[in-house]
């Protein structure tokens, strides 16, 4: 037994013994050059640890002499660091820019070629293809569509896991591609720019995954790239989103794949979106969604369709529905605003405030929420009469709530006004007025009754 214990054991260190010299051969084929390697690598790797980066690079650099080129991955990650800070330093423009340039990307390459894929990074290509088109991007800025193809490859492999930085400049490129690379192709500009108004549907929903993701790790750094990557990819979307250009690309992008539903989801958030609500496109496409998938998006597009037709009961009841259906999205200010607008245009002014109110408590600084309020009040003239000036105090508060919305929001302005200018029209005279008491200027409270909207509000006196 003892024989048979002993003849496993050697057995064991025979089979162990060229696992340990396997594991060095990465390092070189000899002893002596596996050392020299390794030695190397410490050596760099410790100027790095001291942010001594000058000389990191100097050690950098005989490490990727002395080592095979798998001795590890690292060496080409942080070769990238080493070579993108050697460039901060050239002229501009320059050959020794133009060889850093090219080094860097050779970085990228050789490490997708050898590290496709690891243990903590299965998707480990795709990553680095969006950190070279990035830096491609950089150093080529005419050549759009060569970096929309690269951004494009790894978007299409990570989704939602692609970097904050992946997710704008794929955005950008598109752009210049449509603006520039493809200038004088009618046809493949307008392929491309369909593809642009859908893609900015997933980019979005990218962002939004991401953002929620580096908050749940407590990285606030990255949570604020992300937030910065929306703002670039919104301001790209209203610069190419004309609803008079954009509705007979998305047309016929429905027309050409008449069933697939992901697209006309697509299609319709971006209606919404950019309130393309008046064409023969918009109505279908929301019943259509609807009928197969109830949603928010689709039941408030069917409401706005209803609305449009003057069908404000039917109107209403789906927009009900997008507001309830909508717990957390991001379209939610919008449903409970449109629904307050058609409860005031029905006379359902408490409905309408309620749903004003509803608002403010997501955005203080809604300005729209108040110009609804201003509207609910000024419809409730007969729910606030109490026989004395409490009917025309209606006016006054409304007025109250038009001019804080032009306050907050300048582009309410001439709406505003001219709002104010129909309430002036009904205040009461000095006689009036004069009547009850009171005198222009003088404080007023509206009186508690039932049914009022704006009971216990206090607005100043006014006269017409």
């Amino acid at each position: 037994m003892k024989a048979y214990q002993t003849l496993l054991t050697a057995v064991f260190v025979l089979l162990l013994a060229p696992l340990g010299l396997a594991q060095d051969e990465r390092y070189g084929d000899t002893p002596e050059q596996q050392l020299k390697c390794k030695e190397a690598l410490s050596v760099y790797k410790s100027y790095k640890k001291q942010k001594n980066y000058d000389e990191a690079y100097i050690q950098w650099r005989k490490a990727c002499e002395v080592c095979p080129e798998t001795a590890s991955e690292g060496l080409y990650a942080d070769g990238t660091t080493f070579v993108s800070k050697e460039l901060q330093e050239v002229e501009e423009g320059s050959e020794r820019e133009a060889v850093l340039v090219d080094s860097l990307l050779y970085l990228h390459d050789k490490r997708m070629e050898l590290y496709p894929s690891t243990k903590r990074s299965p998707n480990n290509r795709c990553e680095i293809l969006g950190r070279k088109a990035s830096d491609f991007y950089k150093y080529n800025r005419d050549e759009h569509q060569a970096a929309y193809e690269m951004f494009k490859e790894s978007l299409d492999c990570l989704g939602a896991e692609s970097s904050a930085t992946t997710l704008y400049q794929f955005y950008t490129a598109s752009f210049y591609t449509l603006t520039r690379s493809l200038k004088g192709d009618s046809l493949a500009q307008r392929e491309m720019r369909a593809q642009m108004l859908t893609d900015y549907l997933s980019l979005i929903e990218y962002v939004d995954v991401g953002m929620a993701r580096a908050e749940a790790d407590g990285d606030s750094r990255d949570a604020e790239r992300y937030d910065k990557a929306k703002g670039n990819i919104e301001t790209v979307f209203v610069a190419i989103a004309d609803c008079a250009d954009m509705v007979p690309v998305l047309d016929a992008a429905v027309a050409a794949d008449a069933e697939n539903m992901d697209l006309k989801q697509k299609v319709l958030r971006l209606l919404n979106k950019k309130e393309c609500t008046d064409n023969d496109l918009f109505l279908p496409v929301a019943t259509s969604v609807y009928s197969m998938e109830p949603s928010a998006p689709a039941a408030y597009a069917i409401g706005i369709g209803f609305a449009k037709s003057s069908e404000l009961d039917s109107s209403f009841k789906y927009m009900e529905d997008a507001v309830n259906r909508c717990e957390d999205c991001s379209e939610k200010l919008t449903y409970l605003l449109k629904t307050g607008q058609i409860a005031s245009a029905m006379g359902r002014t408490s409905t309408a405030r309620n749903y004003a109110r509803q608002v403010l408590e997501i955005d203080a600084e809604n300005a729209d929420a108040y110009m609804l309020i201003g509207d609910a009040i000024a419809g409730s003239s007969s729910a606030c009469d109490d026989g004395a000036l409490g009917g025309r105090s209606v006016f006054w508060v409304a007025s109250d709530y038009y001019a804080r919305a032009k306050r907050m929001n300048a582009e309410l302005a001439e709406l505003a006004d001219k709002k104010i200018a129909n309430m002036a029209k009904q205040f009461p005279t000095v006689d009036d007025i004069f009547t009850y008491g009171k005198q222009a200027g003088g404080s007023f409270t509206v009186p508690n009754k039932g049914g009022c909207p704006c009971a216990g509000e206090t607005t100043t006196i006014r006269v017409r």
